[in-house]
Formats: structure tokens, C-alpha cells, sequence
């Protein structure tokens, strides 16, 4: 038997029952069936005796880097374990910025032939499948109701984001657990990190989001429409009033989190440090958060969260710093223009898959015109354990300890060596190639 995959039939009486949230989407179940939920998953049956469908739609995860991996790993896990080691009939579209592949075929179970559809999207730097088993084509109308009303909500970017990482951008240990009791996961829109029932999501920096804030429109409104509402149903958020230096931009209110469909305190603070850094803090009610974060300043510490170790194969590859200033000088007596100084420097670090490394360093420095450089050459092996790398041949020829860790960005992530025995000496790299 060869089935097909396009339900093409959508009648609007069955969508008799109203929408329901869950994870990213908004879902009808079909009139008369029952839905069942679990963290994992939605499940929408329906079971008459001699016939019955079981429809699941899975909570959304970040996407393996591919849609062939995530429509591979999905036909894995909900197919072959029943002995359908490929589909019969394939179907691939794109649509809304996912892009989509519906498998499907016939299993057997003790010797009764039941029908497989599994429906894997990828877009916006996530996955997320939708599984039918059924008992026979007639339900074909009411699946592709239900398809059909299935709305996923993208990621805050109003834009796809790219469905691969750079190459060799993805980290192997991406989750961290600090002795305080948070647990940090790198997610494509931000990292995640939780503590007894508290969430904090620690955005990437989207610089382009940044100069897009008219003057006129404050920095606490222009993020909360733009993070917070297209995550959570919002009412009545109070910005914090006080003067302080710096200035604190924090918005705060009660939600209700459309994931689970509970009542919950979400609170968001943007942080400017080397750019505008949003946390948002997503708490059972605002007693709680309270406890947690009595003033507004002590969100602050949340971004020490996006800290994660280090590999071998994590570093390979060429990261560079480039780094700069200068300071104009006058004539305190005078006013008139004094002169300047301008100071810039270059870092860059190769590590390759041998267990080599190389380092230069370069120095410039430019006073009224006249321009002085220096320079380091280093060249040894290197080894790495998690929070730590130890590079050869370095200065008189002795191996120095550089504290190390990866901080997540949007598709990749930084390397960050501090020199252990002078804190100052901080290496912010990005990976050229």
C-alpha cells in the first residue's frame, strides 16, 4: 500500500474546538478528540473502537545544522523504531521561512498495519515534527484541519535565521552547570539559564536591532515590543522610575507564558556592555523574582551565565582581536589643540588540529604624527581541558596557563584566554576562518 501525504481537504466545521498554545504554536484540535500534554509533546487523539488516530506535535529544538540531519533524526525516532527504515511517498516544500518534508508509510504491529506521517520543518535556527499514527486513510479531512491550523511562532528576528552555523561554529559542550545552581544552554535566539523554576534568557547582541530604536521611543518600550510581547501575553508592564548612572532600563509584569498556558512574572532589563545585552527573567510570580533580584542591578550578574568550556576541536581554526584609542590633548591655560596619542593592536592565535599553535602580536603607537610599532611572534604546542588553555613557548620560553572559556553569540561564539597570572591581559577573539 502506498500512501499519500498531501491532505488536501480543510473544512472549517472542524475546527470546532478554539486555539490552544503550546512551546512556539498555536494548534485547533479536531472537534471530539482528546488532548493530552507532556513536557515533550501535544498529543491529539482520537479513538472510536474500530478506528483511531494519534496525532503528536513535538516541543520545537534547535535545529542540527541541516534539515536533511532533522528530517533524518525525526524518521529515527518515530518511524523506524517501527520497522520503516525509510518512507514510501515523500513530499518537500518551503513555506513562512521553514522549510518542510512530510514522510509516510505502512508499519505492522502484531500483525495489524497502521499508517505512519512524520512532518519535519527547520527554519529560523530551530526544528519541530508532527507525528500521525492512524488506522486508515479516513482521517485525512481532520488531519489536515489539524495541520493546517498549526502556527509557529518564529524567533523574536523578524527575519530566518540562517539554518547552519558557520562552519564548525558549534560548540560541543553547550551546556554549563555553575556551583550556584544554574544550568546555562546555548538556544539559537539566546542562552537559557534555569534555577528552581526561575528562567532567565540572556539575548545575543543584535546590533542591527540597536540602531533601529528611533530616539523618540525609550529603550525599555522599544525591547519589551520587540522580546518580550511576541513571547508572552503581556498586560500592564511598569517600567522602573529612578535616576541612577548609569541609567537602569527595566520593565516588569505579570504574563502568562504560552508555552504552558501558566500565569508567570517576567521581568527584563537591558544591560549595556559592549553592547545592548537583553535579559529577561521568567519567574512563578513576582514574590519570587523579588527574592531572587531585590534591586534592579542584581540582573546584571545573570550575563556571567553565557560562559561555556572549551575542546580541542572547539578552538581550531584562526581568531583574531583588533583593538584601538586615542586621546586628543589641549592646553588647559590656552584651549588651543595640543597634539594626540593613538594607540592600536592586533592579536591573532591559530590553533591547529596537530596540537600546534602560533600567536602574533602586534603594537602601534602614534603621537603627534610619529608612529612607533612593536611586535610578538610565539609558536609552540597547546593543550586544552575544559576551562583552560596551557600554550608552550611562550615568553623565555615557558609554557603559560590562560584561563578559558566560549561566550555564545548568534551562530557561533567568542574564545575568550585570560592570562593567569595578570587579569588585565584579556584575549576577546572572534574565529576568522
Amino acid at each position: 500500500m502506498r500512501l499519500a501525504v498531501c491532505f488536501a481537504v480543510v473544512i472549517p466545521a472542524l475546527f470546532a474546538q478554539s486555539a490552544e498554545t503550546f512551546d512556539i504554536f498555536q494548534f485547533s484540535a479536531p472537534a471530539g478528540w482528546k488532548v493530552e500534554r507532556t513536557e515533550a509533546s501535544v498529543a491529539m487523539k482520537k479513538d472510536t473502537g474500530a478506528r483511531y488516530c494519534n496525532s503528536y506535535l513535538f516541543r520545537s529544538r534547535p535545529s542540527a545544522g541541516s534539515h536533511a540531519t532533522d528530517v533524518a533524526a525525526d524518521w529515527r525516532s518515530h518511524a523506524a523504531k517501527h520497522g520503516l527504515t525509510k518512507p514510501e511517498s515523500v513530499n518537500t516544500f518551503t513555506t513562512d521561512g521553514w522549510e518542510v518534508t512530510t514522510g509516510a508509510g505502512t508499519a505492522r504491529f502484531q500483525n495489524q498495519r497502521f499508517l505512519v506521517v512524520v512532518s519535519t520543518r527547520t527554519g529560523y535556527g530551530l526544528a519541530y515534527s508532527l507525528v500521525h499514527y492512524f488506522s486508515d486513510p479516513g482521517f485525512g479531512e481532520e488531519l489536515a484541519a489539524l495541520t493546517k491550523s498549526i502556527a509557529a511562532r518564529p524567533p523574536v528576528s523578524s527575519a530566518p535565521l540562517p539554518q547552519t552555523a558557520p562552519a564548525g561554529m558549534t560548540m560541543t559542550k553547550f551546556n554549563t552547570n555553575f556551583d550556584d545552581g544554574w544550568v546555562a544552554t546555548v538556544t539559537p535566539a539566546y542562552v537559557q539559564a534555569t534555577r528552581s523554576g526561575t528562567e532567565a534568557r540572556l539575548y545575543y547582541m543584535n546590533d542591527a536591532l540597536e540602531k533601529g530604536r528611533p530616539n523618540t521611543v525609550d529603550v525599555p518600550e522599544y525591547y519589551w515590543a520587540r522580546v518580550v510581547q511576541p513571547a508572552f501575553r503581556t498586560s500592564a508592564p511598569q517600567k522602573w522610575v529612578g535616576v541612577t548612572y548609569p541609567p537602569v532600563y527595566l520593565m516588569q509584569g505579570n504574563a502568562v507564558d504560552p508555552r504552558t498556558g501558566r500565569a508567570c512574572y517576567v521581568a527584563m532589563k537591558v544591560i549595556y556592555a559592549g553592547g545592548a545585552r537583553v535579559v529577561v527573567v521568567v519567574s512563578p510570580n513576582q514574590s519570587t523574582f523579588q527574592q531572587q533580584f531585590p534591586q534592579p542591578n542584581d540582573m546584571d550578574r545573570l550575563i556571567n551565565y553565557n560562559k561555556f568550556s572549551v575542546t580541542a576541536r572547539d578552538i581550531v581554526g584562526t581568531w583574531v582581536r583588533n583593538a584601538g584609542g586615542g586621546v586628543e590633548y589641549y592646553n588647559a591655560y590656552t584651549g588651543n589643540y595640543a597634539g594626540m596619542s593613538a594607540n592600536s593592536t592586533s592579536d591573532e592565535f591559530v590553533f591547529l588540529e596537530n596540537g600546534t599553535y602560533k600567536s602574533t602580536h602586534r603594537y602601534a603607537n602614534t603621537t603627534n604624527g610619529a608612529t612607533k610599532f612593536n611586535g610578538l611572534d610565539y609558536q609552540g604546542r597547546f593543550t586544552v581541558s575544559d576551562w583552560e588553555v596551557l600554550a608552550g613557548n611562550r615568553v623565555d620560553g615557558k609554557t603559560k596557563k590562560f584561563r578559558a572559556q566560549l561566550e555564545a553569540i548568534q551562530n557561533g561564539y567568542l574564545l575568550i584566554l585570560t592570562d593567569s597570572d595578570y587579569d588585565r591581559l584579556q584575549y576577546v577573539l572572534y574565529r576568522q576562518r
